[in-house]
């Protein structure tokens, strides 16, 4: 199409290509509203023309509803102001036809909304990250020391008052003085048994130690401490989060996901509008936990001391080998997958293991895991690890993963750089004393009591992965690098992985071993690790 010298100044504004080639025309949509944009995304099922010319046909249809010409609107960049109300105006009728009246949700995906969050609790933080549909960046733990007291206060606890407010208040004191004075002296500890190295430079070195001494400082915090992140979304999927948030039984919970509907509708004006309290979601928080207490499924055996976390696999796919090799070659043949799993069956295992080698070969450090892996019955574990570390697990939101509700009544971790710190006795004590508190504020607010259950205590958690996931999830989180915690249940979970499907296991590529410093590495800068790969070489 033949655009006028206005139009092309016009367009050039809002696309990256006015005039594009006749076969693969790509280009960038930008500086338009959300909703206007989605909304020109939606018309693609419903006309034949380009995004550009739909951009036109509707700004015009928008002015002539007012009485006015495209041209009327003066050269851009002046324009831009004027015609932003009519799209954002024409956008919103489209969007509540389609999208909200007639439910076609492919076009709320289409608007999206980035969303900073800060001065929130990490409980509301978990329970909004679990959505598998977004994405999130929040606050370092190991990187960024908590220096200030800065915690979610319940508010029906506080009302309650008494005993239990005087609990919630002095849980939340000691857990924190303890923490501030352990980050110092462990980081003095590690500074004495580990000086600095010839050859070594101090900044990294010096990071190192003290990402190493928050990760067992960290143990102390609550999930009442606030936090801060960032969230990229789609209208469709921030109006299923803030449902979730306003059904909540929690107060801050409710209040985030009003303020997180309040902003977004600056940008989203009509797409959220009808995201309010589920009375389906609020009817299921009463009535499980009482079929729970009728079954005489809510006892526990109670332990509040020192713990230790252990993984156990549930359920796999007994044929997962064959049926991975299967997986892999169902798009290049031409026969049922049931004739493809039968005829791997028939190779010997020498040559289902030939045929794995050849396929993996050429995998280099950095490359995924072929998407056929996926092609198999789930593993399914459940382990019982401290919510410290369940926090970075529960980052790898592709699958399944349930959380019970935080208790105190499985015991806590205790890092083993407290013990070689003589930071033990009192962490222990610390710790001993806030379960008795977190107990006696479970039985009234067993919701508000997660606030005051610290970080070192461990919960129950079902993980339900497919193979390829398992797989990346063992080589990424058991690098040196990571966390302690974490690292023993990608560990854990291979174990059982080789006892069940060693043909498969054997092609994940973890780090195993002692790990202490292993970070060191990810901590020089990107000049410092070239220099000591050449370095590597040369001596070779």
């Amino acid at each position: 199409m033949a655009y006028s010298d206005f139009e092309r100044a016009l367009l050039q504004t809002y696309f990256s290509v006015v005039d594009g080639p006749q076969h693969a025309d790509v280009y960038l949509v930008r500086n338009l509203p959300a909703e206007v944009a989605a909304t020109l995304n939606g018309v693609y099922s419903r006309s034949s023309k380009s995004m550009r010319d739909q951009f036109l046909d509707r700004l015009r249809q928008g002015l002539e509803a007012q009485g006015r010409t495209l041209e009327s609107l003066g050269p851009p960049p002046a324009a831009v102001d004027a015609l932003s109300s009519v799209m954002a105006d024409k956008s919103g009728q489209f969007l509540k036809t389609y999208a909200i009246d007639h439910g076609h949700n492919s076009l709320r995906e289409g608007s999206m909304v980035h969303l900073a969050v800060e001065r929130v609790s990490q409980l509301v933080t978990r329970f909004v990250q679990r959505e598998r549909r977004c994405s999130f960046e929040e606050s370092s733990t190991r990187y960024i020391p908590f220096t200030a007291e800065m915690h979610w206060r319940d508010p029906d606890v506080t009302a309650a008052g008494g005993d239990l407010a005087a609990a919630y208040e002095a849980t939340l004191a000691e857990t924190f003085g303890l923490y501030t004075t352990a980050t110092e002296r462990l980081l003095a500890h590690l500074q004495k048994v580990r000086p600095l190295q010839a050859g070594e430079k101090e900044a990294p070195w010096l990071r190192t130690l003290r990402a190493e001494a928050f990760d067992a400082a960290r143990y102390l915090l609550t999930p009442a401490i606030f936090t801060k992140w960032g969230m990229v979304v789609d209208a469709r999927t921030l109006a299923d989060v803030v449902t979730e948030l306003k059904s909540h039984p929690l107060a801050e919970f409710r209040l985030v996901g009003e303020r997180m509907q309040q902003e977004a509708e600056k940008a989203l004006p009509t797409l959220l509008k009808h995201a309010r309290p589920n009375s389906f979601a609020q009817s299921l928080q009463q009535l499980v936990p009482q079929i729970v207490r009728d079954l005489g499924l809510a006892a526990t055996k109670t332990h509040a001391g020192p713990a230790t976390g252990h993984t156990e696999l549930l359920a796999w796919d007994r044929e997962l080998d064959d049926r991975l090799l299967a997986s892999l070659l169902f798009e290049h043949a031409q026969q049922p997958f049931a004739a493809l799993v039968q005829r791997v069956k028939a190779l010997t295992a020498g040559q289902r293991q030939d045929l794995m080698d050849k396929v993996m070969a050429a995998r280099g450090s950095h490359d995924a895991w072929p998407a056929a892996f996926e092609g198999a019955a789930p593993f399914e574990f459940e382990t019982v690890l401290d919510f410290g570390a369940y926090r970075d697990i529960g980052r790898h939101r592709k699958g399944l993963q349930q959380q019970q509700l935080l208790t105190t009544v499985h015991g806590f971790a205790v890092p083993p750089l407290m013990h070689e710190a003589g930071l033990a006795g009192e962490y222990t004590a610390t710790l001993e004393r806030a379960a008795e508190r977190q107990q006696r504020l479970a039985q009234r607010f067993p919701h508000a009591a997660g606030y005051v259950t610290p970080f070192a205590f461990l919960q129950r958690v079902r993980i339900v992965f497919d193979p390829r996931q398992v797989a990346y999830f063992v080589e990424l989180r058991s690098g040196p690098e990571g966390h302690f915690s974490y690292r023993q249940v990608a560990l854990d979970m291979l174990a059982h992985v080789r006892l069940v499907s060693p043909l498969f296991a054997q092609f994940i590529r973890a780090k195993e071993g002692a790990a202490f410093l292993g970070r060191l590495e990810s901590e020089l800068t990107a000049d410092e690790r070239r220099q000591r790969r050449m370095q590597a070489a040369g001596d070779a």
